[in-house]
């Protein structure tokens, strides 16, 4: 486990949200001024480009354009590398938990790089004004070192998952806070629906699901495992629209001491 120092974060609270507003609105104001193409036929708009030679990109638009009963106008195809590939939540969550087995240590300290994906901390300003994914040397040493060592992790690798959260999250953003082509934060919405809620979801399922298995392993008896955690996850997600995020004090439990 190499220092704590570059990964160790601060919970944000109030008064960081109007800064991370602003990189917000950036970011939906910019996908709004991409072209469509059809549904068939959507038009590629491509953010980043990896060590590795895959790109990350967005197709416009997505498949919720088409959605009858909740069309979402403004949807997109989040893509890393190969658009056949389109990655579902419980992949991203296993792909998440794979690292748990390796070294539980670094686990938490990719859970915390994707707390900081979530509030844009990774984030920087080209002189183009385009807010981008843009961890430091630091954490890209991290990130490749732990995914060499769990023995890759994803089709393009941890890093390409941690891309793929950040354009996951974006086009939540851009989904849920849009109304009549403008970029809102007083709308329907909570200010953490989309990105933030998203990317939390990615902590605490993997999470729970890990240190379930990990307990369970280290447990002396069968009447020593807890299945509480997983069942409190179904409940949520039964009584929720598809999240099921972490209070700012479990965050600070699970992943000290990197969370602050």
């Amino acid at each position: 486990m190499q220092s704590q120092r570059p990964f160790v974060t601060s919970i944000q609270g109030a008064g960081t949200k109007n800064s991370l507003e602003t990189k917000r609105r950036k970011m939906i104001q910019e996908a709004l001024t991409w072209s469509k193409g059809t549904f068939d036929n959507p038009n590629k708009h491509v953010v980043a480009n990896l060590a590795n030679g895959d790109e990350v990109y967005f197709l416009k638009p997505g498949k919720e354009t088409n959605n009858v009963a909740r069309p979402n106008p403004h949807d997109m195809t989040p893509i890393v590398g190969d658009p056949n590939h389109k990655l579902r939540f419980d992949e991203i969550w296993t792909y998440l938990s794979k690292i748990s087995l390796e070294d539980f240590e670094d686990f938490k300290v990719v859970l915390t790089i994707v707390y900081r994906n979530a509030y844009l901390l990774d984030h920087v300003q080209s002189q183009s004004g385009a807010i981008r994914y843009q961890p430091s040397e630091q954490i890209k040493k991290f990130i490749y070192d732990t995914d060499k060592k769990a023995g890759g992790i994803s089709p393009f690798g941890l890093m390409g998952l941690l891309h793929f959260l950040d354009i996951l999250g974006w086009n939540e953003d851009v989904k849920y806070h849009v109304e009549n082509n403008q970029v809102t934060f007083l709308g329907n919405y909570d200010f953490k629906v989309g990105r933030i809620n998203t990317l939390l979801t990615c902590i605490r399922v993997p999470y729970q699901a890990s240190y379930f298995v990990k307990t369970a392993l280290d447990a002396k008896s069968s009447k020593d495992i807890d299945f509480m955690s997983l069942y409190t996850i179904m409940q949520q997600f039964a009584k929720s629209r598809g999240t099921c995020t972490p209070t700012q004090e479990k965050l600070r439990e699970w992943l000290s001491p990197y969370i602050t």
